[in-house]
């Protein structure tokens, strides 16, 4: 599986510079042991639920017709790597990642969520949201490859992440790699705080400041 040859250089878990992934002992054997593998049958649509609660390496094929979301979240002091590819190998196949943290204390993550289009007339979309509280670290990156000869596919990627507290960090990374000419594909990233203007509203309804705040942050992750 040429997926695997990408974790096998030296440098697949520095993401650049100054960024460098707190599970790389962990993960190398994980990715010894193989990749769990979904195959999604044609014309048939199927939901994966994943809470982090250990790593994860998964590699989803999507054949013709098919649809596939994989919904993913995590919370507390979590601490993992996910790795999720996503093949589209039939044509009218597509695949949707959503995903929602909300982190505290000295949790970690490593996420990274990747779409390929192989096929053409394929879709994909990546929706992420996340919450770092107190000294919570994450790393965050998305991709969505679109191969070269493909025509009539769409991808969206949005990655939005809410810093509640000085120490808290994300390093969010995403990507496009597109080859073809005949495609719709946008993202879009946004990292931000809650600002008293933020508040202001809720305020004058008399609602105190730490309900508004966890209004705020409800409203955040469910959208």
């Amino acid at each position: 599986m040429k997926i695997l040859d990408t974790y096998k250089d030296k440098n697949a878990f520095r993401y650049g510079l100054k960024i460098s992934s707190p599970f790389e002992d962990e993960f190398r054997l994980i990715v010894a042991k193989g990749a769990e593998v979904i195959d999604v049958k044609p014309e048939t649509r199927e939901v994966y639920e994943n809470n982090l609660k250990k790593s994860r390496f998964l590699v989803v094929h999507v054949h013709e017709g098919a649809e596939f979301e994989y919904i993913e979240t995590a919370d507390g002091e979590a601490s993992a790597k996910s790795d999720i590819h996503i093949f589209l190998i039939g044509a009218r196949g597509s695949a949707k990642i959503t995903a929602r943290y909300d982190l505290s204390g000295v949790a970690q993550l490593d996420i990274l969520h990747k779409i390929y289009h192989q096929a053409p007339d394929t879709a994909s979309e990546i929706e992420t949201r996340g919450v770092l509280r107190d000294k919570s670290y994450a790393i965050y990156r998305s991709d969505i490859v679109m191969e070269k000869g493909m025509k009539d596919l769409s991808g969206a990627e949005s990655g939005k992440f809410l810093a509640l507290s000085r120490e808290a960090k994300v390093d969010a990374i995403p990507s496009l790699d597109i080859a073809s000419n005949r495609v719709a594909c946008s993202h879009s990233l946004s990292i931000t705080h809650i600002t008293p203007e933020d508040l202001f509203y809720s305020k004058t309804r008399g609602i105190g400041e730490d309900e508004a705040k966890d209004l705020l942050i409800d409203g955040f992750l469910q959208k």
